[in-house]
This record gives structure tokens, C-alpha cells and sequence, in this order.
């Protein structure tokens, strides 16, 4: 295959701040544009396209702050792994972090396949904070939410013809929910946040009884590891429990008559060593209860909760049910409130969130002030009952949630997963949150980032899916992409096949990212399956294109004619219009052209050139223009005027009324 690519020597490319992330495989390809308006006078000047790619690097790299030409939270957002959390300076690629699997709503564990970091340098992010919840991110960061629909089953879509498809029928008061994702920007009102969901990968098989786990959320928050003479540490354990609580303390005595078997009324004197043996007694001091492990019995527990910290290898080896009963048992334990726990020692009330997360619960972790009954700080995590979060509505309700933008100086950061999402933690609250070539109008491919190089440009976290192939046009001036730029970028997108591992999917960057690139103009050339212009293939679609363009501007005055004319004339009386097909190109003729154009968002200058000839044949038919049945109503009544051999006669007046007359209804 043959492409005129510009290198980023010839066109002056800027070296990149860091090394590029190797991409060996994608599954295809996202259409980009520029956004803003670009100058029409490109398509007559090559030098205006390399002016144009180098203040597009100019802007990702110094406005953007991206390491090249191609969306991050602040320094204090943390990211759940199953090492625990960690900062952008601790993650490393490779560690497996809870992310959510946004088409079907659970959480997965998934390796962390790259952490990009950005240099700090003043720039605009916007700060949402409120008691339940507190990120700063770029504008343009992605969230997956679920938009409320209150009336299911009739959101309008077109079909491949373009036409409007018929929709389903659902009560007004109907409620649904589409998952979908925005931007920290483009959040709806109705927009909701998942900050929690039930985990996928837990075990199906218990590894532990019950009893065990339930002997396990006991010592952790109400246990003791006794000491040696000289504060020598010991695998003994003790376990106190008021003996105003007879229902604890009967759980207790029942768990560990099924772990370790019926209790003795003394332990065997060994010495230092111990006889292999897993005992437990039960004593009474005062109104307390307390129940001692041997050395041996208290061994076990202390393996699966060091220092009374539940580790996070035990707490993943656990059932759905298990981790129920886990948190359960926690929190009649600890007594600190409904669904609240209160620990000194964070790492503990950290293991305890993770085991609520696990299990699909929201939580949060706050520090507790000491208090007049309480000496010393605390870590209270609270489970929340609510699994999402809505920010916009939260913020209309009053002042305590607000959305700001602010001026952020700090390094910026973002981690790459398969499922473009990872569970993010700032202040201690917790949520789900997510993670080029250009082809300019002279069939010239500017090499961007290059092969095998991860682009930025499709969005956090969607970058390792798709290249980007940016087509040189935008949402004012140059609107329509002439046929040099679609052939620029399936040049570009054959190459990107044949050298870097691109797959066969051509997508818009609206694709799964809230945003309006490419252009209607260029994501209709897209949905069409990015037919080449001429017809000579090189698109995935199904229909024909256009002919090849004539090569010369069909335009009035003075007359144009020839078969070119007339093949025009043809393709856009197949379109409804309502337009002689004679051969000459008159008043009548550029009218129509004129008319057409504007329906389809163009110069209407009234010149059939490269963009109006392809659109004849490749734009979908818009509902309610000139392509509507009214027009061939017209030219029959037309006809009939003609029929009649007199302009004056009462049916010529009749047959006029009828074209000029409104559609009756039909049964």
C-alpha cells in the first residue's frame, strides 16, 4: 500500500518529555478531529497543515502537559490493591488493583498495565468534596456512571440509512439506568458514581469453617497477645468479653469449641516449649469473661491477623458469605454504632474496610478526634449504605457538597487497567473513577506518536485499545473533511494494520468517551464504515461510495453541462430532490445543490466540489427534508399538469393545488 507519510523530523515535531509505553496490538482504530475552528485555506496550502500539527503538539504538550502530542487525579488519590493502598510513587506495573467491570457493574482484580505521571505545572482541575466523597481531577477525567432514563425504551437512534428506527414504548414513570461514561465536566445531574460493587473474584469455596472467621473478627477487635517475661513477644491470646453479654459470650465459647474443641481447666506446664496441642479455658474476672488461648491455639490466629492487623491475603481467601459474617461479627464486637467501627490502630480499621469493600459495601475511613471519653485518636469507618454517589445533585441540594474549579500546581497521575477503571481513595472516601496519527486534506499522513507507541488522545484508560488518527478538520470553518483527508486517514489506518497490530475496528472518539469528537460530518463517514472516497474500497462498510469526483467544480453561471452533470442530477433525484436530469448544470440545479448543502452542514456556495459529490451518495437522508415523500408528490403533479396539454385548464390549476397542497393522512 502506498502513503505520503510526514515524518516528525519533516514537519518539526517537538522531542517528547519521556519514553513512550510500547503498544504491540490494538483493536483497532478511534477517528479524531481537531475541535475549534480550522482555516478552509488549508485545502489549497500543505504549509498551513504543518502549522496547524504543530500547534496541536504545541497545546498537548505545554496546555495539556501530556508528554507528547496525544486525564489524571492529584497526588493525594490513592489507588486499592491487593498490597493495600498506594500513591503513584509506591504502584508499580504489574499490581493487581480492584477495578470495576463497567458493562455488567462488579469489580474485578486486574494488573495495572502502565502508571503515567505528569510533571507538576499550574493547571485548571475541578475539586469535588463533600462529606461522602473528595477528588480533584482534570476536566476532562473519566467517570463511569449510570444515568437515570425515566422513560425506558424510547431513545431515538437512526439506522444505517440514516432514517430514524422505530422506538420501543415504556410508562412515563418508568426508571432505568444506563451505564455509560462522562467526564468530570459533562456530569449530568442524575449522574451516579459507583463507590462500591460486588466483587467478581472471591473465593466459591471456604478455605476456613466459619468458626474460624468468626474467631478471627473476635481476637482482631476484642483479642489480646500476651507477653513474655521482658516483654518478649508470645503466640498466646486472650479474648474479653462483658459477661452482661451473654449472646458474645455464647458465640465465642461456641466457636471455639468447634475450632479447637472443648475447653480444659488448665493448660499442661511444659516449660518453653509447647506440646503441639491447641487448648483454650474460660475465666471469670469480675464482670468479665475471658477466654485463653494456648500458645499453640493462639498461633493460628495470630498467623492470619499479625499484631491483631487482619491480613489482606486472609481477608481475599474468603467467601461472600464468609466476609458477611466477618463484618458482622466485627461490629458487634467493637460496638462503636450502626454500621460504624472504631479502631486505634488504622492498619486494623484498614483491613476491616477492605473486607467491607470486598464484600460490594461503600466505606469510608475518617480520623476520630480523641474525645472527653476517649484519650486518643481513632479510625472510624463507616459503611455507607448507598453504592453510588450523585455529585451534581448533591451540590444543588446545599453548601455541604461543592464542585470548584481551582488552579491544581501539583504532578498530576493516572493508572492503566483492562476495564479502563480503578477504585480510587482521597481523604478517606472511596469510589470507582476510570482512567496519534493525523491525516491532513492533501493525502499526506503526518506521523504523530508513531507504531507501537500508546497514544493519549482517546481518553484515560482507553488508550491501549485503539490508536488515534487525527483527520485535520473541526467544528467551524473546514467542517466537511474533503476527500483527501478521509483517504489521509485510511492510509494511515491501513498502515497502522499492516506495521503496528491494528485491528479491524474504526470507531469515533465518542465511542465510549463523552465527548462530541469526531464531528458529526466525520463520525457519519465513520458509522457509514469509513467508506473510501470514489468507491475504490478500503472501508468496512457495506454500500458503495461515491463515484470517483469528476474533476472539474460544477457550478452557475454560465451553464455547466456534460454526463458528470447529469450523473449528479440522478444521484440527488434518487434522493428525493426535486431536479431535472438534463445535462445542464442552470439556477434550478444550483439551487438544489444549495439546499442541500446547508441540510448538511456545509459552505452553501452552490458548487457541486469534491465534499457536496461524495455527500450525494454517502450522507445519510435526513427526516423531513427534500428526500421526504412530498417531492415525488410534487413531480407527479407536475406530470399531470404536463398530461393535460393546457396550463389553463381546471385540472391543470387542480394538479397544482395537489403539489402544493400538504400530505393527507394514509391508511
Amino acid at each position: 500500500m502506498a502513503i505520503d507519510i510526514v515524518s516528525r523530523r519533516d514537519w518539526g515535531a517537538r522531542a517528547p518529555r519521556g519514553g513512550y509505553t510500547r503498544l504491540d496490538s490494538t483493536r483497532g482504530v478511534k477517528v479524531h478531529y481537531t475541535g475549534g475552528r480550522v482555516d478552509p485555506g488549508i485545502v489549497g496550502d500543505h504549509d498551513l497543515c504543518v502549522s496547524l500539527v504543530r500547534s496541536i503538539q504545541r497545546h498537548h504538550m505545554d496546555g495539556n502537559g501530556w508528554m507528547d502530542i496525544g486525564y489524571c487525579v492529584d497526588e493525594e488519590t490513592e489507588i486499592l490493591t491487593q498490597q493495600g493502598w498506594k500513591s503513584h510513587r509506591d504502584l508499580q506495573v504489574g499490581d493487581l488493583a480492584l477495578t470495576l467491570n463497567h458493562d455488567i457493574g462488579v469489580s474485578e482484580w486486574q494488573p495495572v498495565l502502565e502508571v503515567c505521571v505528569f510533571p507538576a505545572r499550574r493547571r485548571e482541575m475541578i475539586r469535588m468534596k463533600g462529606a461522602s466523597h473528595s477528588s480533584l481531577t482534570t476536566p476532562q477525567h473519566r467517570w463511569p456512571v449510570e444515568r437515570l432514563r425515566r422513560r425506558t425504551g424510547t431513545r431515538w437512534q437512526r439506522g444505517p440509512d440514516g432514517s430514524w428506527l422505530p422506538t420501543g414504548a415504556a410508562d412515563r414513570v418508568a426508571v432505568g439506568y444506563e451505564r455509560m461514561w462522562v467526564t468530570t465536566e459533562t456530569l449530568g445531574h442524575w449522574d451516579r458514581i459507583p463507590i462500591a460493587a460486588p466483587c467478581a473474584d472471591l473465593a466459591t469455596e471456604p478455605k476456613w469453617s466459619d468458626a474460624f472467621v468468626e474467631l478471627v473478627a473476635w481476637f482482631w477487635t476484642e483479642g489480646h497477645i500476651m507477653s513474655l517475661r521482658g516483654g518478649r513477644p508470645a503466640t498466646s491470646v486472650a479474648l474479653y468479653q462483658a459477661a452482661t453479654n451473654p449472646a458474645n459470650v455464647a458465640r465465642i465459647r461456641a466457636a471455639l469449641t468447634e475450632v479447637f474443641g472443648p475447653a480444659c481447666a488448665a493448660f499442661p506446664r511444659v516449660g518453653g516449649r509447647t506440646d503441639g496441642i491447641p487448648r483454650w479455658r474460660e475465666a471469670t474476672n469480675r464482670n468479665l469473661v475471658e477466654f485463653h488461648l494456648s500458645a499453640d491455639a493462639g498461633r493460628r490466629l495470630i498467623e492470619v491477623a499479625p499484631d491483631r492487623v487482619p491480613a489482606q491475603d486472609f481477608l481475599l481467601t474468603l467467601t461472600r458469605a464468609q466476609l458477611s459474617l466477618f463484618i458482622e461479627t466485627s461490629l458487634a464486637a467493637d460496638n462503636a454504632g450502626k454500621d460504624k467501627l472504631a479502631q486505634k490502630n488504622r492498619a486494623a480499621a484498614e483491613a476491616f474496610m477492605l473486607a467491607v469493600i470486598l464484600a460490594g459495601h461503600g466505606a469510608s475511613l475518617r480520623r476520630r478526634p480523641p474525645t472527653a471519653t476517649c484519650k486518643s485518636d481513632m479510625w472510624l469507618v463507616n459503611i455507607r449504605k448507598q453504592r453510588n454517589l450523585t455529585p451534581r445533585s448533591a451540590a444543588l441540594r446545599g453548601a455541604s457538597f461543592a464542585i470548584i474549579r481551582e488552579v491544581h500546581d501539583g504532578v498530576i497521575w493516572c493508572p492503566r487497567t483492562a476495564n479502563h477503571s480503578w477504585l480510587a481513595r482521597r481523604e478517606g472516601t472511596v469510589y470507582f473513577t476510570g482512567n496519534t496519527y493525523i491525516g491532513c486534506p492533501h493525502k499526506k499522513v503526518f506521523e504523530g506518536r508513531g507504531l507501537h507507541r500508546l497514544p493519549a488522545a482517546n481518553g484515560s484508560g482507553l488508550n491501549s485499545a485503539h490508536y488515534a488518527v487525527l483527520g485535520l478538520v473541526g467544528n467551524a470553518g473546514l467542517v466537511q473533511p474533503p476527500d483527501g483527508v478521509l483517504h489521509a486517514v485510511l492510509d494511515a489506518i491501513e498502515h497502522l494494520r499492516e506495521r503496528g497490530g491494528a485491528g479491524r475496528e474504526i470507531k469515533g472518539h465518542r465511542d465510549g468517551y463523552s465527548t462530541d469528537c469526531p464531528g458529526e460530518p466525520l463520525y457519519a463517514w465513520v458509522r457509514r464504515g469509513a467508506p473510501r472516497p470514489g468507491g475504490d474500497g478500503g472501508g468496512d462498510g457495506d454500500g458503495p461510495g461515491a463515484p470517483p469526483f469528476p474533476g472539474r467544480l460544477l457550478r452557475y453561471p454560465p451553464v455547466t453541462r456534460g454526463e458528470d452533470v447529469r450523473t449528479w442530477q440522478r444521484q440527488m433525484r434518487t434522493r428525493g430532490w426535486d431536479i431535472a436530469v438534463d445535462g445542464a448544470y442552470g439556477s434550478a440545479s444550483r439551487d438544489v445543490c444549495r439546499r442541500f448543502q446547508r441540510q448538511q452542514g456545509v459552505e452553501d456556495d452552490g458548487v457541486v466540489g469534491p465534499v457536496t459529490w461524495r455527500l450525494a451518495w454517502e450522507a445519510p437522508r435526513a427526516a423531513g427534508t427534500a428526500d421526504a415523500p412530498e417531492a415525488a408528490e410534487a413531480r407527479e403533479a407536475e406530470e399531470a399538469v404536463e398530461a393535460v396539454g393546457s396550463v389553463d385548464a381546471p385540472e391543470a390549476a387542480e394538479a397544482r393545488e395537489t403539489a402544493d397542497a400538504p400530505e393527507e393522512p394514509r391508511t
